[in-house]
């Protein structure tokens, strides 16, 4: 069982710490705020009304810095010019500590942050690790000039990796596309503990908790994202799993099971 760790309310929204042996995981917190549920893909409005009364859902965007086995992994890098950098040196890392960067995938409040606001690279000395079909889509077909110029920063030290590898030692990459062609999550394990970095496997965890079958407008393939969501949720419940998710509640850390035609936390 993870145990959580804050000082204060005010404290746990600014980052967090989570303990699952082996493995510690500090949230980072990108922005929060509310979204229009506009956003939503198949909720009725019987379901809207239950969830979100007054129209408007928390929305939030966050990153993880996981330490394991003496090692420091930062899962995606938040937007561009962003808060991370700051988050993360409150937690004692500065941004050219930063060596190892793992991204689910290639949207810009998850690679954006790689870039500081004066447009040169934000981790001078990582390497940025990316699966070959979500570089392949942004890249190479559709030829994004931001994901390009930020990758550019990083030339020489861009890997790539396809569904399935170990990434780097302990960290496993699992298919969960359809939110993007290549969108990944990450298993990592340590000395026998685990812990799932989703990515953007849920967007507003309210709805898409107990109604996994609710997408969101800016999912490439809204009916995947369902499926790939089901799978891994179902796949965390089962081994008791705890997730990571980067626009889950603050700290953004949970373990779930299932309830109903759903899931919860607990």
């Amino acid at each position: 069982m993870m145990k959580f760790f804050a000082v204060s309310l005010a404290v746990m929204l600014l980052s967090s710490c989570a303990f699952a042996g082996s493995i510690e995981t500090i949230t980072l917190i990108e922005t929060q705020g509310q979204a229009k549920t506009e956003l939503l893909i198949g909720a009725t409005q019987e379901q809207l009304a239950e969830y979100f009364p007054d129209g408007k859902m928390n929305s939030q965007i966050l990153a993880f810095l996981v330490r394991i086995g003496g090692s420091e992994i930062l899962f995606d890098a938040g937007l561009k010019g962003g808060n991370i950098p700051a988050e993360l040196a409150k937690n004692g890392t500065k941004p050219e500590d930063v060596k190892t960067i793992l991204l689910t995938h290639l949207h810009p409040d998850h690679f954006g942050g790689l870039v500081d606001g004066k447009g040169k690279a934000a981790f001078p000395n990582a390497d940025v690790y990316i699966g070959k079909v979500e570089r392949a889509y942004w890249v190479d077909e559709l030829k994004n000039e931001n994901v390009i110029a930020a990758l550019k920063l990083y030339e020489g030290r861009i890997h790539l990796f396809d569904f399935g590898d170990e990434v780097v030692s302990g960290v496993k990459a699992i298919d969960t596309t359809g939110h993007t062609p290549g969108h990944v999550s990450f298993l990592a394990e340590n000395d026998g503990e685990k812990l799932l970095v989703l990515g953007d496997i849920m967007h507003f965890q309210a709805i898409q908790l107990p109604i996994p079958e609710v997408a969101v407008r800016y999912d490439t393939d809204p009916e995947k994202a369902v499926q790939s969501r089901k799978f891994i949720l179902d796949y965390a419940s089962m081994k008791n799993i705890p997730i990571a998710g980067m626009h889950m509640t603050p700290p953004g850390i949970a373990n779930v099971k299932k309830s109903g035609g759903g899931y919860e936390t607990y």
